[in-house]
């Protein structure tokens, strides 16, 4: 997975419109803050703030491309069952890029209190009118299987 890391920071280093989590920097936006709000969220166990950014016709796609959750509604169920399946998951943000109406997140995910290492994860928000109207994570295929 340091190869998603590398991707991130390659484009970084070649778009000049980016703002980035980990360095202080005036142009950061409410994209950006929609994205730690999601970590943030994921961490208090709050599926209403979760989705609190999202479009109500949010579109959530896994690795493969398949559309995994349509709406806002259905994002906020998956959630919930999420937290009580795994109420001790916690995840950390990595890394933030803004590039234009797009923002990529690394984050490391545990799922459990005894997980020994994180799960890497990258989610391309996409917005439209400062909410995110689609999801597209990469992630490990096993990720779940726990």
């Amino acid at each position: 997975m340091k190869i998603l890391g590398r991707v991130v920071l390659f484009l970084a280093l070649v778009t000049g419109n980016t703002a980035m989590a980990d360095q202080p920097n005036s142009s950061d936006s409410l994209r950006l803050d929609a994205a730690r709000n999601i970590v943030a969220s994921v961490n208090a166990k709050d599926s209403e703030a979760y989705v609190r950014d999202l479009a109500n016709d949010v579109v959530v796609t896994l690795y493969d491309g398949a559309v995994r959750l349509r709406g806002r509604d259905a994002v906020k169920a998956n959630r919930e069952q999420h937290f009580l399946r795994f109420p001790n998951a916690r995840n950390q943000l990595i890394h933030l890029v803004e590039i234009d109406n797009r923002v990529v997140m690394h984050d490391q995910v545990w799922l459990t209190e005894t997980q020994p290492l994180p799960a890497n994860i990258v989610e391309i928000f996409t917005f439209e009118d400062n909410q995110i109207i689609r999801i597209d994570v990469v992630q490990p295929s096993s990720l779940f299987e726990q």
